[in-house]
């Protein structure tokens, strides 16, 4: 526990703001109480950013794919600041009632299992793999110098599905130590080294989870703070350390300990499973395997290439032919242009017929219909495209095609294959 009692009084009161409505809102059904606490949150920051901080526009966006938005950082604000005013208010008014030892005792309990679940949740995100995808066509044929760094921190992540499996049972062995009072130290120090690396790649690749990823880490850091003077000891000084022993709560009457265990081990159950039910329902629509539903699956690079039955050469500067179409998700094709600029089409695929029909994203009322025939390894399309009759011959090429898939694993190499 930490000495100086009014910077106790701050974390605890911190770390509470941090954590609720947990665990309230991640039992099914109970999603209104996410929404109930977020429309409070809703009213409050933008008024502290407009009247408060002053801050030249409004905040009118929330959490979302990023969790670095201008409102999660004053959110976070907030929470200082409130847990600043309620830390001397405890300690002028309250500290006469209170028991740190007890408060302690519960607060880590109520860290372990946040921190936990969402290791749970982010562990079975990884180790299924569902998080990181494989690099799409059109990452592959995106140049490298053109990727944001959090792009290229996903196309590194999701080449390698067995080191992002690697990472997540990493993640998914911290949480489940930190479940059980035993091991909960070691599970808190697994985890400083785990999410270490996670801060690690969200600071230097500019990926928006740092807010929250540097919050896993301090908990993780409290959770392990009992034990750090010890390994210190032992590790460092090379000198004898003494075992400890920690508060429990009394219980008068057996029946008592009986349904806190029960409890316990109903709880424990949810927080493993829960996630990877959710992970699983998701991998159904968008794991890294679903396109093989696509019945098109490929990259199909243009051989010939007709407009109104005239040939058109392949030169890079001509902005009509096309270079590829890639079609890899279920209702979504994409074109590139030979000097790579890309449009985005909506699908549909009629197997029997060979037909398919393209409706641009931007505008429903632009619908193409084309007719296609195929071998193996090529496919070609007919059609009429923006009032011009199409006629294009495709090699069909796949993943493996490209150097960064095909290479492999290799146990011997004579020269490094740096490429």
């Amino acid at each position: 526990m930490i000495k100086h009692k009014i910077v106790f009084r701050f974390v605890v009161l911190f770390f509470i703001l941090l954590i609720i409505p947990f665990p309230l809102n991640i039992i099914p059904g109970f999603d209104f109480i996410d929404i109930f606490f977020n429309d409070i949150y809703h009213f409050i920051i933008p008024w502290i950013g407009k009247n408060i901080l002053q801050l030249k526009e409004d905040i009118t966006v929330f959490t979302n794919g990023s969790g670095d938005t201008t409102y999660d950082y004053v959110l976070v604000l907030f929470f200082i600041l409130v847990a600043i005013i309620g830390a001397v208010f405890w300690t002028f008014f309250f500290r006469s009632k209170e028991d740190l030892i007890k408060i302690n005792y519960w607060f880590r309990v109520g860290l372990r299992y946040y921190l936990g679940y969402n290791m749970m949740s982010y562990g079975w995100a990884k180790a299924i793999p569902l998080q990181f995808s494989e690099p799409s066509f059109y990452r592959l044929l995106e140049p490298i110098g053109d990727m944001s760094p959090m792009g290229l921190a996903w196309t590194f992540m999701g080449f390698s599905a067995g080191y992002t499996i690697f990472s997540g049972i990493a993640e998914l062995i911290g949480g489940i130590l930190l479940l059980y009072k035993r091991t909960q130290y070691l599970g808190g120090l697994i985890l400083m080294i785990v999410m270490g690396n996670v801060m690690a790649l969200n600071y230097f690749y500019d990926i928006p989870i740092k807010l929250f990823s540097t919050e896993l880490w301090l908990m993780a850091l409290i959770i392990s703070t009992p034990k750090i003077k010890q390994l210190y000891r032992l590790l460092i000084l090379n000198v004898p350390t003494h075992a400890t022993t920690s508060y429990r709560p009394p219980f008068h009457k057996s029946i008592h300990k009986k349904i806190l265990l029960i409890s316990k081990g109903m709880i424990v159950l949810f927080i493993f499973f829960y996630p990877l039910k959710e992970n699983m329902d998701y991998l159904k629509e968008y794991g890294r395997y679903s396109y093989k539903k696509t019945p098109l699956y490929g990259l199909y690079e243009i051989t010939n290439f007709k407009v109104n039955q005239k040939e058109i050469p392949p030169l890079t500067t001509d902005t009509i032919r096309w270079k590829y179409i890639a079609i890899e998700y279920k209702k979504s094709m994409q074109f590139y242009n030979m000097d790579m600029k890309r449009f985005r089409y909506k699908s549909e695929v009629d197997t029997i017929n060979q037909k398919i029909i393209w409706t641009d994203t931007k505008d429903s009322t632009k619908v193409y219909n084309f007719i296609y025939t195929r071998t193996d390894s090529t496919m070609r399309f007919q059609g009429i495209h923006k009032n011009d009759t199409i006629d294009c011959q495709t090699k069909r090429l796949d993943k493996k095609d490209f150097r960064l898939m095909n290479r492999g694993f290799n146990w011997i190499q004579e020269y490094p294959f740096n490429r």
